[in-house]
């Protein structure tokens, strides 16, 4: 077996390990990087980079984050804590040059859906109460998570969720249709009734309005419509169920914020979030530097009994802090970009997964900080790269 075979053989691993075990990701990345590098082929590694006309968009915004440490106010450690989380980024051009077909393409999704499915399996025993909370097993009867913390777990099941509905609608057998269809409710019904996640379920009934928009056009839009009333509806009227509790938790955040009580875990986002575009206010066009949020956010609330910051759990504020206008458009240049060049991808499934990707990432940073998260930005990556591998040149789009 060649060395570029276990680079790839790799990464379709990662597939697997992303939502279930940190450590895992962990020696995959770094044993993908030593067969990459002993891969060799570099003319034409060099040649499938340059040629591809989205790889220059995260390698850019990179670029951008390296830039912001020669004027950063952070602390040395938080500055490199900063870059290398942006230098994941980078495996983006690295799986590009290694031009994985859709065979290799088809086994990375089936890697993800097989740790999706495992972890759907576990959460129901957790649900009902069978498995107790430990060390491997994370939830609870009341936030079925399993490998991994609520939001993590509940925006990968989205997406698994989004990629049964895809693999449903291409089933050219009427058993397979109903398999992926099922599979695609169970984990819908996982985010909506077993986990306790806004950002999960906020990302799900986007995917489903896109997935209705992309089968049916302009008569998704309002089948997604009836589908995102009926699920808000059944969500609020079962008692104590996710989409009840935290939409409940939601009006109780914000009541407390505007009725000025104490800073207290209910409302520290928003807490963060207020202080954060205070800071952007003050250096709004390059920010105060990679790694300078904990320094400038300490500063702000200096002489205060406010609490300190490392993360507004936002990721567009995030950058407008560190790296300003500049930076959030760097961001927004990158999701617009990959949404565009979804069209010129290898095949509609790949357009819609690639699309479905910028549609997690857009929403979800707008509650995290995804691209500082690690599974959630090494999931990023390696899809973006896989897929943006296959992309065509000069060939006819595909509708938005």
């Amino acid at each position: 077996m060649t060395a570029q075979a276990v680079a790839l053989w790799i990464a379709a691993a990662i597939g697997l390990s992303v939502p279930i075990s940190t450590a895992l990701d962990s020696l995959l990345r770094a044993a993908f990087l030593v067969a990459w590098a002993a891969s060799g082929r570099w003319r034409e590694k060099w040649a499938a980079v340059r040629d591809n006309a989205f790889v220059a968009f995260p390698v850019a915004l990179f670029l951008l984050q390296v830039a912001g440490t020669v004027y950063s106010m952070g602390e040395r450690a938080d500055i490199l804590d900063a870059t290398t989380k942006a230098a994941t980024l980078l495996i983006i051009p690295l799986l590009v040059s290694l031009q994985p077909s859709e065979v290799w393409r088809r086994r990375a999704l089936v890697a993800f859906a097989a740790a999706m499915l495992v972890t759907l399996a576990l959460s129901f025993p957790v649900w009902w109460g069978w498995i107790p909370q430990g060390d491997v097993f994370k939830g609870l009867p009341v936030d079925a998570v399993v490998f991994k913390k609520k939001i993590t777990h509940s925006v990968f099941m989205a997406y698994a969720a989004f990629v049964f509905a895809l693999w449903a609608r291409e089933a050219q057998d009427r058993r397979g249709r109903w398999l992926f269809a099922v599979l695609a409710l169970a984990a819908s019904f996982n985010i909506l009734f077993m986990v306790q996640s806004r950002t999960g379920q906020v990302v799900l009934v986007a995917l489903l309005y896109y997935f209705l928009y992309s089968t049916l056009r302009w008569r998704g839009i309002v089948v997604g419509a009836g589908v995102a009333i009926a699920i808000a509806v059944a969500g609020l009227l079962v008692p104590r169920s996710p989409v009840y509790m935290r939409a409940l938790t939601t009006v109780q955040e914000v009541e407390d914020w505007e009725a000025g009580k104490p800073v207290d875990v209910s409302n520290l986002r928003l807490e963060a979030w207020t202080n954060s575009v205070r800071i952007w206010r003050q250096h709004p066009i390059v920010g105060v530097g990679t790694g300078g949020y904990s320094a400038a956010y300490a500063a702000r609330i200096q002489g205060t009994a406010r609490p300190e910051s490392t993360n507004p759990e936002n990721q567009y504020l995030l950058l407008a802090v560190e790296l300003g206008a500049v930076g959030v458009a760097a961001l927004l240049t990158l999701f617009a970009a990959q949404w565009r060049l979804a069209a010129r991808l290898a095949t509609r499934r790949d357009t819609d997964l690639a699309r479905g990707l910028v549609i997690l990432m857009a929403l979800g940073c707008l509650f995290n900080s995804f691209l500082h998260d690690h599974a959630e930005s090494l999931f990023y990556v390696w899809l973006s790269g896989l897929l943006y591998a296959g992309l065509q040149r000069g060939s006819r789009a595909r509708p938005a």
